[in-house]
């Protein structure tokens, strides 16, 4: 059992290796701090220059996004097959290849 401070949290007591997988316990007074430490949404907190991360996108469902009528007019068509060209066969080796030269 390891005790750590709100106003000195590490990552690397909190994740040690990076593999986040240790089970932590949150008191309400720690939520409580962490608010007036970094703020919310709404409030700013009293770390300087510093502001909660926005998300980049808002609507999380992709696949809608992208099959929709508006992206798919704007995008060109996918390309429907590759075109393999034939490997070069050495005459010197090949007696078939030999006879058609």
């Amino acid at each position: 059992v390891e005790l750590a401070s709100v106003e000195r949290l590490n990552l690397l007591t909190l994740a040690p290796g990076g593999h986040i997988g240790r089970f932590i316990v949150w008191t309400q007074a720690a939520f409580e701090s962490l608010d007036g430490l970094y703020g919310t949404y709404r409030k700013k907190g009293s770390k300087v220059g510093y502001s909660l991360p926005r998300h980049q996108m808002y609507n999380a469902d992709l696949a809608r996004i992208i099959n929709s009528d508006e992206v798919q007019s704007a995008i060109r068509p996918a390309i429907k097959s590759k075109k393999y060209h034939q490997r070069k066969k050495n005459p010197l080796k090949n007696l078939g290849v030999m006879v058609k030269l």
